[in-house]
């Protein structure tokens, strides 16, 4: 694929690190260096979405969703684990945990009452996220109940 020299061109850090074997100086013997690998793309930050995200043909991914939608990890209360965050490239809030991923925004619309989050987020299903105070409670409340 030709890059035009006008399209601005981001770089993502791939998982899998390049490896390869060399003579290390100081001990003389083989070892293995690893490097990063870089995925470029020409998709704008605000058009990244999961359904975009590079994956090689056996459909595993080639970069992290959090590198690819830009999301800064944080915390939650009383944990060591970061599992939730914020997306600059969309602006929702993410919850996560080894089993699924799920963003959340002002204005979206809960309509089941079997939802992640349900026994720390308490509301009368169906509401509407009022603010972005909610939606980061509420991706909270998703990565405490998935992991």
């Amino acid at each position: 694929m030709k890059f035009d020299k006008f399209v601005n061109l981001y770089k993502i850090p791939m998982l899998h690190k390049h490896k390869e074997k060399k003579l290390n100086p100081k001990t003389n013997r083989e070892k293995t260096f690893k490097t990063i690998m870089f995925h470029n793309t020409a998709i704008a930050p605000k058009d990244r979405s999961f359904k975009n995200l590079p994956r090689y043909s056996n459909g595993k991914s080639k970069v992290n969703f959090k590198d690819w939608l830009l999301i800064k990890g944080e915390k939650r209360p009383n944990s060591d684990v970061t599992s939730f965050g914020k997306s600059e490239a969309d602006g929702k809030w993410y919850g996560w945990s080894h089993r699924a991923v799920y963003g959340y925004k002002k204005g979206d619309t809960i309509k089941t009452k079997d939802y992640v989050g349900r026994e720390s987020f308490k509301k009368e299903v169906p509401f509407t996220l009022k603010s972005d105070d909610e939606a980061r409670e509420l991706a909270i409340a998703f990565a405490a109940g998935v992991s």
